[in-house]
């Protein structure tokens, strides 16, 4: 391998040309068709221990101790700290120090931001319902070791409700800048909702105004370049407002391109749960697959999901003020199986369950338990107390279930005291609520970037598509040269259902249920992970976080096609010469195809590939090559526009480029 440098500041369109692009599109209708990757979870002898918890996004995945090899920080939200696992050469992690040991974590986000070659770590918090906003906390690691560093950094001094940290080079001067997009306040402030930090250069930050930013509605943000301006834009979402793209201009300031970018039927699109990034197309410019989906807070809403072979009727609906109810029926006894409420504050520590005509009080049940129509008989009572309230009302009289019993559940919040309320009943036949349930899914959306503009090509989606989905990772998992997607689904209101595998041969997307890469019969739910090749055996895994009390779950892609149509290469992009550190570098390989001889090139953008609330530090960049076993060029340009080329590379090797 022989490495040259070059100094001419380059465009990423004028790397490749356009008889490359027309060469590349020849090439691919050869491109090989692998068997389909499939996953094996091997959570339990890879060394990640996690806890039941909420997880709020995907972890942060970056190589924290340098050695090659990816490590990650686990969000838990409410209940655990914020774990570091560092990532080893057999595949396995092993447990670092724990970073914060503090409820209501949102994003993590982990970078250099002090250019001494360790990468630190930032991490928001959360403003106690909107009354206590706070600040993050910046950890700076020392030799291994993290410390708080808030206080002296300058971060201090100003609070919000924290959702997403991202670091990124606002004022393109080669260090790192601080945003943070934050949700709406609900108390007055003098504070900005959103707040931008320059980075001084001395470990100090020092806020910066830009009032269209400090007021874009969102909560979580996926930082990428869209107009070869070496400026970061920002793709801005939340499941509540629309997604918006905001350009990087001089001096800290952004643009609105929402318009410019999206076609006219797409300005207005919502319920964004998590996006990525990846150049599906090979032609050098990012595409974006945007997760929809509904939150917690929309669930619960006239939100049902009955099972009517298995006789499982599971509800959520808000805990704001409010009564509601359903009727159902059974043949026979029913079984109270989970009833739950998620807690808005210490107002509310039960919600109890009261039985029949002289309301008989239960705990809320979380085990089953057996209700007879002898103990639940009676007339429907004046409901006072908060509560959930079952009652039996005697034999249905007509119709298909003519002869069962018939049941009435009710439910009643005398304040604001609960984000959600759920609860779950087995032995039912039929079911009749008091209000139409609400449809969760939501189509997703994939975008195809066309000199500079987004073409909505969603109708290359499989049907799975338009589900209640809420996180969405890529990679080349089948290493056939075309980038892959990995959607997290919710599931059944208090059921775990596959993943969708989306394999992309040709810009034609297959949609695989049977991937292994989901663990069910759980009462968890689909959230977000990452894609990593953990064991470096050129074929990249999937590490995922359920939701909902659910747990981290590591799966190895075991799908090992013949070498001959499977070759990748591995690019661990550092700093560059003049110290300019890896995020928002481009990396851009050329090769041809063994058998037509065709030009084709490859392109990726170091950062986050996918993002909610955390923020990735992806540097060790994978690229499947299908049957090509030389890679001719392999082009890092950092974002000052310093680049490194090495040429003429054999397939299946982990290389670097940089210092």
């Amino acid at each position: 391998m022989s490495s040259t440098k070059s100094n001419i500041p380059p465009l990423l369109s004028a790397l490749i040309s356009t008889s490359i692009v027309i060469a590349l599109n020849s090439a691919s209708a050869n491109a090989a068709e692998n068997s389909l990757p499939m996953f094996k979870d091997v959570t339990q002898n890879s060394g990640l221990i996690s806890f039941p918890a909420w997880k709020y996004g995907g972890p942060a995945t970056a190589d924290i101790n340098r050695d090659g090899y990816y490590d990650l920080l686990l969000t838990n939200h409410d209940q655990w700290p914020v774990q570091l696992f560092y990532g080893g050469s057999k595949g396995t992690f092993v447990s670092g120090q724990h970073l914060l040991n503090q409820a209501d974590v949102h994003g993590i986000s982990a970078a250099d931001y002090d250019n001494d070659g360790e990468v630190d770590v930032i991490i928001t918090l959360g403003g106690g319902n909107g009354t206590q906003p706070q600040p993050p906390r910046l950890f700076k690691q020392t030799q291994g070791k993290f410390n708080d560093v808030t206080e002296q950094s300058g971060l201090a001094k100003m609070g919000a409700r924290g959702r997403s940290a991202r670091w990124l080079d606002v004022d393109n001067d080669g260090d790192l800048d601080l945003i943070q997009i934050n949700a709406e306040k609900m108390i007055a402030e003098n504070v900005p909702r959103n707040l931008l930090f320059i980075n001084q250069g001395n470990g100090q930050f020092v806020y910066h105004s830009s009032p269209l930013f400090e007021n874009i509605d969102a909560e979580k943000v996926l930082v990428t370049e869209l107009n070869h301006d070496q400026l970061p834009d920002l793709i801005t979402f939340n499941a509540y407002s629309p997604l918006q793209i905001w350009l990087g201009e001089k001096n800290g300031q952004y643009r609105n391109a929402t318009s410019q970018y999206l076609p006219s039927h797409l300005h207005d699109t919502s319920f964004v749960t998590a996006v990525a990034q990846a150049d599906i197309d090979n032609d050098g410019d990012i595409d974006l697959y945007l997760a929809r989906g509904k939150s917690y807070y929309q669930i619960a809403n006239n939100a049902v999901s009955f099972d009517k072979h298995n006789g499982r009727l599971d509800i959520r609906d808000e805990g704001n003020k409010s009564n509601d109810g359903i009727s159902f029926t059974s043949k026979g006894p029913i079984t109270l199986e989970d009833f739950y409420h998620f807690p808005r504050g210490p107002k509310l520590i039960k919600l109890p369950v009261y039985i029949g005509e002289w309301q008989s009080r239960i705990d809320p049940p979380t085990k089953p338990m057996v209700i007879t129509p002898e103990l639940a008989k009676g007339s429907r009572a004046k409901h006072t107390q908060p509560g959930w309230y079952i009652n039996y009302l005697g034999f249905v009289t007509d119709g298909e279930n003519k002869g069962q019993h018939q049941w009435r559940l009710d439910w009643q919040l005398t304040d604001n005291l609960a984000w959600d309320v759920r609860a779950s009943i087995g032995g039912i036949t039929s079911i009749t609520p008091d209000w139409q349930p609400q449809a969760l899914g939501v189509d997703d959306v994939l975008l195809l970037n066309e000199n500079d503009k987004f073409t909505d090509i969603s109708s290359r989606l499989p049907p799975q598509s338009k589900d209640n989905n809420w996180g969405v990772i890529s990679a080349d998992f089948d290493n056939n040269s075309y980038k892959d997607f990995f959607v997290y689904r919710f599931g059944e209101l208090n059921k775990r259902v596959n993943d969708i595998l989306l394999l992309n041969n040709k810009g034609k997307f297959k949609q695989v249920f049977d991937h292994g890469a989901t663990v069910l019969n759980t009462h968890a739910h689909g959230d977000m992970g990452t894609a990593i090749d953990i064991n470096h055996d050129g074929f990249v895994d999937i590490i995922s976080g359920d939701d909902d009390n659910g747990q981290w779950h590591v799966f190895e892609n075991t799908n090992k096609p013949a070498s001959s149509a499977a070759h990748f290469i591995n690019i661990e992009v550092g700093y560059s010469e003049t110290g300019i550190d890896p995020i928002g570098a481009k990396v851009i390989i050329e090769y041809q195809h063994p058998n037509t001889k065709a030009s084709i090139s490859q392109f990726a953008l170091v950062g986050s590939v996918s993002a909610a609330h955390s923020q990735s530090l992806m540097n060790l960049v994978h690229f499947g090559l299908a049957d090509s076993q030389t890679v001719n060029n392999v082009t890092v340009i950092w974002r000052d526009n310093s680049r490194i080329v090495s040429e003429k590379i054999t397939a299946d090797q982990f290389i670097k480029m940089g210092n």
